[in-house]
């Protein structure tokens, strides 16, 4: 029944009727090499008046190199394109007729050994574009990104934000899904910021943030989506760049890319290796028992380093102009280590010590990936936006992580002299999908299919130091092994409408979800098999002076990873442990989104204004049992969550030569949930702000200053710190086009440590976790480009995007490790 449903879906898609609409007021063409005849893609279209050169509309050429601006008064304009080392082009346009697009066919722009200097236009280089479903921000033509990180860089990014942790956050959500060239990766499956930390800004295009994920996308993600757009121009020859950085406190990088063609085959690779060090840091840790009054304190300190390793490649290759493959291999790993040593004091309602210790903790791991994939695109003849696309790959995740605990005692201390304990995941993941997109006048259809099967596992043992055999003893109890697995089978059908000024898109997914989990010594712990249905719509409008409005609704599924499934028990703090909950279930979020979009005289505005809520949201919650003077941090679906958000990113440049952005947003949230029989409540205003002024000087330097503040987290139990960052940076390119370039760049440079606290406050506790790190940062890093390149690779415009799982995140109780 529920597989004649998925097909019921898809084919109720072809009953949509096709809306027509006489096209007015429309400019169209090709732009291609005057010499090779390539087409080029992401040249910078601008329609100006005849007599000016003020943007009045912009657009991007496609991987064809074709165009079109629709939307247009029936008057005279100006046509402007530009392109990084081309020579600029203009011509006038007499005035459009309604019902007859303006066809300029093949445009053809010369290549020029200089930079873009005569004919100026300011929106040439938009940090900022919006389309109907997504906002993106053009990295590439940002100059900081010659010597920030890519996780830097995201703070930048309209709606992104990053909290006192660095944790990524999107439209102040820490649930959402990255992909990279619009396909899933495992690259980012265990914990985005590590990767971006890793990654020098330059290696990126564009990123992109869909907060209102249209069907053809899993429904997971209440947040949304961050698509990370790789440089995709390997043309007939070969290109690519070096990267190399060094930073103190000793941290250093090292990336480096290759794109190249030679005929119809092309390959691109990117790797790169990532030493990053933590110099010591410093925690405390105090937590009051309400009724009795006593006490629990830990003060420490510690230090980590990981080396983080990775390589990514695309082999494809064009049977001919209608059919294409393209093979993608990528591989990850990454090695830490960390020490942390601790003072451990509990004290009696009279303030009076009752038991100490010394605990010392040891701790090293690793987790990596891999995955496979194929894809085969093949193109129709009557239109070449009419593809059919399959797609299959597989993927697998690994993690360990084991600590050696040595206790010392020093007052009244009965545990242990040593724990020893390990956790070895494991989760392989195989993906099948269709998809299939077809044009007709202005409009799309688009339809498809997908299955995810999900096989995870997690072993773990826990033993305890036998001092007269001087072995290490297993603790039964807290050893186990647990398999989770998790298959999905889906069908979406979506349209998208253009009619003058409107546009509309509107769909739905259908999900059949079936969950098997077990303890292999206990049996099983949960088989579900759930179904549903997620629609999704959104409606754009195009005013005057390229500014737009937008309206979507749309639902989002939580479904829980191995992150929050895995019921292994992290006792490095015997006095505040962790573990995920095998019972969770999903979560469905309902998002209500208000956008407005504004472009003029190379000045952008951007504001969105976003309302979700989650009746069975799943949330993190912190109980303590006075009996052992143990606090346990696990998951539940046990909240309810109403959030409004306010983002508002605009960009400006003055004088040609001072570039200014501004990002930033404010929540209200409302949160309550039920912990142990009792109704909780909290809702308070968060929020963040960053912003960047850039200078660029003669002779190819560029100066840049970047400033922020990001507040408090709103919690269920308690609140978090909030804090101010700033940094500053000066870069120089040389050589001819600035094929190399060195920076130098130093992140807060008045402030060597951050300070942040967490409070947490149960029904009969209350405690803060504080916490101090060496945050101050200088690096200077050496980029160079080289090769030449003459006609694109060919990319499948569709692929797999595996971002259906609500992403990882710390289950520390806060107890200080």
């Amino acid at each position: 029944m529920k597989q004649t449903l998925l097909l019921a879906l898809c084919l109720l898609a072809c009953l949509i009727s096709q809306a027509q609409s006489p096209p007015s007021g429309t400019i169209k063409g090709v732009v291609v090499d005057s010499t090779t005849q390539a087409p080029l893609s992401y040249v910078t279209v601008v329609v100006s008046p005849p007599d000016k050169e003020e943007a009045l509309k912009t657009t991007f050429t496609q991987a064809n190199g074709s165009f079109e601006v629709t939307g247009l008064p029936l008057t005279p304009y100006k046509l402007i394109l530009t392109y990084v080392g081309y020579k600029p082009f203009s011509m006038q346009l007499p005035a459009l007729e309604a019902g007859k697009p303006a066809d300029l066919g093949k445009l053809r722009i010369a290549a020029s050994a200089k930079q873009l200097q005569e004919v100026q236009v300011t929106a040439e280089k938009l940090l900022v574009t919006q389309d109907i479903d997504k906002i993106g921000y053009n990295v590439e033509f940002d100059p900081e990104s010659k010597t920030t990180t890519a996780l830097e860089m995201l703070c930048k990014v309209p709606m992104l934000s990053l909290d006192a942790e660095e944790n990524i956050q999107l439209n102040g959500s820490s649930n959402f899904r990255v992909l990279v060239n619009g396909r899933n990766s495992t690259l980012f499956a265990r914990n985005p910021k590590d990767v971006f930390r890793s990654m020098p800004a330059n290696t990126i295009k564009r990123i992109e943030v869909i907060t209102d994920p249209p069907a053809k996308y899993d429904a997971e993600g209440i947040g949304g989506i961050i698509n990370v757009i790789t440089h995709d121009k390997p043309q007939n020859g070969y290109n690519g760049s070096i990267y190399l950085s060094q930073a103190t406190p000793d941290s250093r990088f090292g990336s480096a890319n290759i794109r190249a063609k030679v005929g119809k085959l092309g390959i691109s690779a990117y790797g790169g290796s990532n030493k990053f060090t933590s110099p010591d840091s410093y925690n405390s840790f105090e937590r009051r028992e309400k009724s009795l009054g006593t006490t629990l304190r830990q003060q420490g300190k510690g230090n980590n380093k990981s080396q983080y390793n990775y390589f990514n490649s695309e082999l494809s290759y064009e049977i001919d102009t209608l059919n294409l493959i393209t093979a993608k291999l990528g591989v990850s790993k990454s090695n830490f280590e960390s020490v942390y040593l601790q003072t451990v004091e509990e004290l009696g309602m009279d303030r009076n010590l009752t038991q100490a210790f010394e605990r010392n903790n040891y701790g090293d791991g690793s987790w990596g990936n891999y995955e496979v994939g194929l894809d085969y695109q093949h193109t129709f003849k009557r239109n070449k936006e009419q593809l059919l696309t399959l797609s299959y790959k597989i993927g697998d995740n690994f993690n360990t992580d084991d600590t050696d605990l040595e206790f010392v005692p020093t007052l009244n201390y009965r545990g242990p002299a040593g724990t020893r304990t390990q956790n070895e995941g494991k989760s392989v993941e195989q993906t099948a999908q269709i998809d299939y997109v077809h044009p007709f006048k202005k409009h799309t259809l688009e339809v498809g299919a997908k299955t995810i099967l999900r096989d995870n596992g997690s072993d773990y043992f826990y033993r305890n130091y036998n001092p007269e055999t001087n072995t290490y003893v297993e603790v039964p109890s807290l050893t186990n092994e647990f398999d989770y697995s998790q298959n999905i089978y889906a069908a979406y059908t979506s349209a998208s409408l253009r009619y003058k000024k409107w546009g509309v898109r509107a769909g739905a997914r259908l999900e059949q979800t079936v969950v098997d989990a077990n303890f292999k010594s206990s049996g099983s712990v949960a088989d579900r098999d759930y179904l549903n249905l997620i629609p999704s719509t959104t409606l754009t409008r195009t005013l005057k002076n390229m500014a737009s409005l937008k309206l979507s609704y749309t639902q989002r599924i939580e479904r829980p990873s191995l992150w929050y499934l895995n019921p292994y028990v992290n006792r490095q703090n015997e006095k505040a442990i962790s573990f995920g909950n095998p019972r969770l279930k999903a979560a469905t979020s309902h998002v209500f989104s208000l956008g407005h979009s504004m472009f003029k005289n190379g000045k952008s505005l951007n504001s969105t204004l976003t309302h979700t809520f989650t009746n069975n949201a799943i949330q993190g919650y912190t109980t303590f049992n006075p009996a052992d003077s143990v606090s346990s941090t696990t998951y539940g679906n046990i909240g309810r969550n109403n959030t409004t958000t306010l983002s508002i990113n605009s960009n400006a440049t003055f004088f040609k030569k001072l570039s200014m952005n501004l990002n930033g947003s404010m929540s209200y949230s409302q949160l309550s949930g039920n912990i142990g029989g009792v109704d909780l409540e909290n809702s308070g205003i968060s929020g963040n702000v960053y912003s960047y002024v850039n200078y660029r000087f003669e002779k190819n330097w560029r100066a840049g200053v970047n400033l922020g503040y990001y507040a408090p987290r709103v919690m269920l139990q308690g609140k978090s710190a909030g804090q101010f960052w700033n940094g500053f940076s000066l870069s120089k390119g040389f050589l001819k086009d600035e094929k190399a370039s060195i920076s130098l760049s130093v992140q807060n440079p008045f402030s060597k440590f951050f300070t942040g606290y967490s409070d947490v406050n149960g029904l009969n506790f209350e405690q803060r976790s504080e916490y101090s790190y060496v945050r101050r940062r200088a690096s200077i890093g050496f980029n160079y480009r080289f090769g030449k390149l003459k006609e694109d690779i060919k990319r499948t415009k569709r692929g797999i995007r595996n971002d259906d799982l609500k992403s990882g995140e710390s289950t520390s109780g806060g107890g200080g490790n």
